[in-house]
């Protein structure tokens, strides 16, 4: 009987350590890992004005916005600031067609399913939910990536799809005041 009981425990805590393991996905603030290479945001962003969508390419059409290739580096790289260590490096995996490994900040659980072209066709910017980048030398996480954080942004900010949006939705399927964003659970998770 003891051993029951014992096994019982046992069980509840791996449970439980599990349910507080996995609601505290997404829950990273700060996370700001040690990069391969020094990025600055705050240069290239912020000082020098450059959009984000120049360097992640595609990010309107993909899931992920996509870490840069070496060849976007090397657009502006191969005459600016070629001499200094970082940019060295950079050309020399450039030169030996070897990917650059950079730790991604921003990941979500497989089981979420989100698009950064719809939130860009929404006209929302990169730094309601990155934070200000333009002012980040090395990027760090500075928001919770949890489902309540995603509910609240789409719940309390106001966009209403309209039919000429290549990305509409039926207001019909929207949960509370058609103004929001959608929030039905396939949304998301689909």
């Amino acid at each position: 009987m003891r051993e029951h009981w014992r096994l019982t425990l046992i069980a509840i805590v791996l449970l439980g350590f599990g349910t507080w393991k996995l609601l505290g996905m997404g829950e990273n603030v700060g996370y700001s890992p040690v990069q391969p290479i020094p990025f600055s945001h705050k240069l290239h962003a912020g000082d020098n004005h450059i959009p984000c969508q120049y360097c992640h390419a595609g990010v309107d059409r993909s899931r992920l916005a996509p870490i840069p290739a070496l060849n976007v580096c090397m657009g502006c790289h191969a005459v600016v600031a070629a001499n200094t260590a970082p940019i060295k490096l950079v050309a020399a995996a450039y030169a030996a067609k070897k990917p650059i490994e950079f730790t991604r900040v921003y990941d979500l659980p497989q089981f979420v399913y989100f698009q950064h072209r719809w939130h860009i066709a929404a006209g929302i910017q990169c730094q309601t939910c990155h934070g200000p980048v333009q002012n980040m030398d090395q990027i760090e996480q500075v928001k919770q990536w949890t489902m309540a954080e995603c509910l609240n942004c789409h719940r309390n900010n106001d966009y209403l799809p309209t039919p000429n949006d290549k990305f509409h939705r039926d207001p019909a399927t929207f949960h509370n005041r058609a103004a929001n964003a959608p929030q039905d659970c396939n949304v998301c998770h689909n």
